[in-house]
């Protein structure tokens, strides 16, 4: 009967863009485990506690190095070195994970607001904090040793949901900058320590580049909580009598001032006002009625078309020939349709209306419509035709005379029904008999 010896299993470590030396990653170890150590430049010196100097013949003092640099006096600092296997029973021995935080992140409520506070400009108001909460989430570093000689130190970091973290916040969040907390860490209970290594061991097995079944996930070297602090409250803007909340949340060290949102406007801005109807709002977007005075939103003005004021549209109203407003001061009749009209209009006292008047046939439907009700008007040839938002103004020759009429465009009455010679330019009203005889 033979038999047959079963394969060696080979373990291997994941792939990740994040990684530190050998020296620098067990400096920190060494201070979670609050062993005294000093990095200097690519050399480790480690204070070794009583206790532990028998596992090292006796020396107070290691001095380790990496291959390249170890000498005689400076022991090689490799994983399976004596130095590598007693710092593994040691990381081992503190427990399932070690408490860490990112070294940059705001540790305070002062820290975050005080990055918020200086970003917005409150006109004639002032600005407080109305709240902020700091909690801290955890997310999980599992570091692998490198096979070889550099021994270099690879990381997994997994977010507090379990999910792997992106390359590109992790630096962002200052996970690659670490310091130790030693003294009462914040509380999470063994079953989301384990649901995190578990997921963070996931994360570390799909970024491993082998699939052959005879390759398993190396052991990490240390399970690490990073505790990130999350900021969450509200900003208070007061003007006068009118306050608004202006909410903010995220990371720490990643918060951002935002800025506030007008309303009614719909406009972001650091710089807030008030209007007179007491919203707060970007103070860009507040301007005064040229007119009243009052503090309004710029886009409740409008132009007048003849002075350029701007103004609220209550003192204005459209012209019927441009369609544009202007104040009502700001209208005289023109002199031929006898229509009231925009001064921007006029022309020596006549409207641009009635200097631009444009041949049509005795067809077009407008023409149409106005004989339909003043059948007299169809004796009549060669006419021009002009309009305005109120009316139709029409002018039409003979041999010897010009006739004009000025016809309400909803109910086609006559607003004025006027002739004069080829040779005059004054025209003159039809009295009453000859108005009614002129539209039969």
């Amino acid at each position: 009967m033979s038999s047959s010896a079963s394969p060696t299993l080979t373990h291997i470590v994941p792939d990740s863009v994040h990684r530190e030396s050998a020296a620098h990653f067990a400096a920190w170890a060494l201070a979670e485990l609050q062993i005294p150590a000093e990095l200097a430049g690519d050399e480790l010196i480690v204070q070794l506690p009583l206790s532990e100097r028998s596992a090292f013949d006796g020396k107070a003092t290691l001095r380790l190095a990496d291959h390249d640099h170890a000498t005689s006096e400076r022991e090689p600092l490799a994983w399976d070195s004596r130095f590598g296997r007693w710092l593994r029973e040691r990381l081992a021995s503190h427990g399932p994970v070690l408490h860490a935080r990112p070294a940059r992140q705001p540790m305070a409520v002062n820290d975050v607001t005080a990055k918020l506070f200086g970003a917005y400009t409150i006109e004639g108001g002032q600005l407080r904090l109305a709240g902020c909460q700091l909690t801290d989430h955890p997310f999980l570093r599992l570091s692998y040793a490198a096979e070889g000689d550099d021994g270099e130190v690879r990381h997994i970091f997994v977010a507090p949901d379990g999910s792997a973290v992106s390359d590109e916040l992790t630096p962002q969040l200052s996970l690659d900058e670490l310091e130790p907390i030693l003294k009462h860490p914040p509380r999470i209970d063994d079953a989301a320590i384990r649901s995190l290594i578990a997921a963070g061991r996931r994360i570390a097995a799909k970024q491993s580049t082998e699939r052959d079944p005879a390759v398993a996930l190396a052991e990490p070297l240390a399970a690490a909580v990073l505790w990130v602090r999350h900021a969450e409250g509200r900003l208070q803007f007061t003007i006068g009598a009118v306050t608004v909340d202006h909410p903010f949340s995220g990371w720490a060290s990643l918060l951002r001032p935002q800025p506030y949102v007008g309303k009614e406007s719909g406009v972001a801005s650091f710089s807030l006002g008030v209007t007179d109807e007491g919203e707060i709002e970007p103070a860009e977007e507040i301007a005064v009625c040229q007119k009243s005075g009052r503090r309004v939103l710029r886009r409740e003005l409008v132009d007048c078309s003849v002075t350029g004021l701007r103004v609220l549209p209550e003192f204005t109203e459209p012209c019927p020939v441009s369609g544009r407003p202007a104040l009502r001061g700001e209208f005289v009749n023109c002199k031929r349709c006898r229509q009231r009209v925009s001064k921007a209009v006029l022309r020596e006292g006549v409207c641009s209306a009635c200097q631009s008047l444009a041949k049509v046939s005795k067809d077009d439907p407008r023409l149409v419509w106005i004989f339909g009700e003043h059948p007299g008007l169809d004796r009549w040839k060669s006419w021009r035709l002009a309009e305005t938002s109120a009316a139709y103004i029409a002018q039409a020759s003979s041999l010897l005379k010009q006739l004009l009429v000025v016809i309400d465009k909803e109910s086609l009455t006559i607003k004025r029904i006027a002739q004069r010679s080829r040779l005059s330019k004054t025209w003159l009203d039809l009295d009453e008999a000859s108005r009614e005889d002129m539209l039969r």
